[in-house]
């Protein structure tokens, strides 16, 4: 497309998209996988990637086989428009329903399917990055629900431009920008009538909170928001890397344990730098994010020292003895239990046996 031909929010749309591109890394990469349900947050991100980026472009959708019958007709919509841009298209049905995990919620068993298949349509086609949808709303909506959860400073960055092949092109866009600049083009997309429901916890601060706040108290607060979560962005970035070198320092292999940490080291590490240890060990095994009450509690834990065992997760304990503090799944630790008790030692800890 020429730009002399492009109109003003066009131009001003391909600016913002290319200097995410730019930010996030994935500017010159050959390949990227956009994660496709076909509302307009994806849809417009889908778009912006065939005008804009020169590398090639797989469309990833899941059908969830949801809302009487709903979810397969965003399938076929996803595979029309996939067609019609000539844009291959990777489709897999889940019953999500069908296929969560023990004491995991529908959202949270449609999420991990989600990304298992945007990421075995990366491995599949060798892309390098997965491009999803989320935009400046998303970022606002994920700190508050942070806030109400207790998951201290690092929940007000909201959700981050980029976490390992995950990137978000769309992240400086309100959702309004998106459907405008869709709506300009002639471009079509699906509304999950869902999104309207106060049913979820998101959709009662997308639909009532933060209107409230906006008429009531700053009818800039989401810009506000927008500005806290670039400032805490940096302060978290800082306090990561000061993680991982801490992480590098304390870590050791010990089978089974999906990690470990020599306990002695952490006696002399201030709370502070601790917690985001545990933080960022938890996000690299992919583990649900601790509230700040649950993080406080294992710290409190680490300190006291002794022996116990403390649920990470449905099934991932962290395992603690004067030893190592461990990670490990819940059979592992069952296992050497057994061994113990088999030895007439009743509170082996996981890597006596």
């Amino acid at each position: 497309m020429d730009r002399k031909s492009l109109n003003t929010s066009l131009i001003e749309a391909r600016k913002k998209f290319l200097a995410a591109a730019g930010r996030q890394g994935w500017a010159g990469a050959e390949g990227i996988v956009c994660a496709l349900s076909g509302g307009g947050d994806s849809v417009a991100t889908l778009w912006l990637l065939k005008e804009f980026f020169s590398g090639r472009v797989v469309a990833a959708h899941l059908d969830h086989c949801t809302r009487g019958g709903e979810s397969h007709r965003d399938a076929e919509f996803a595979r029309g428009l996939c067609r019609e841009w000539g844009i291959e298209c990777s489709v897999k049905v889940v019953d999500v329903h069908e296929t969560r995990g023990k004491g995991e919620s529908f959202e949270m068993s449609g999420r991990r399917a989600r990304y298992e298949h945007f990421e075995e349509t990366a491995r599949r086609y060798s892309l390098p990055f997965i491009a999803v949808g989320h935009n400046a709303d998303d970022v606002v909506e994920t700190q508050l629900l942070n806030l109400a959860r207790g998951t201290g400073i690092a929940g007000l960055r909201g959700i981050p431009e980029r976490r390992g092949n995950i990137v978000r092109p769309v992240i400086d866009f309100t959702r309004a920008e998106l459907r405008a600049l869709l709506k300009e083009n002639g471009v079509q997309w699906r509304d999950d009538a869902t999104n309207d429901e106060s049913d979820y916890m998101r959709n009662k601060i997308r639909n009532i909170l933060i209107p409230w706040i906006k008429d009531n108290l700053n009818p800039g607060f989401e810009n506000v928001m927008l500005g806290l979560a670039r400032q805490v962005s940096v302060e978290t970035d800082e306090r990561a890397a000061a993680a991982r070198r801490a992480l590098e320092a304390v870590s050791f292999t010990q089978p089974p344990a999906l990690a470990a940490w020599r306990a002695a080291p952490l006696k002399e590490l201030p709370d502070t730098l601790l917690c985001e240890m545990l933080r960022a060990q938890g996000a690299a095994l992919s583990l649900p994010v601790l509230s700040r009450r649950r993080t406080e509690e294992l710290l409190s834990l680490i300190r006291r020292g002794g022996f116990w065992r403390f649920q990470w997760a449905l099934d991932v304990e962290t395992c603690y003895s004067e030893r190592g503090l461990g990670w490990l799944r819940r059979a592992d630790v069952e296992k050497t239990r057994a061994r113990g008790k088999s030895r007439g030692e009743n509170h082996l800890p996981w890597w006596a046996g």
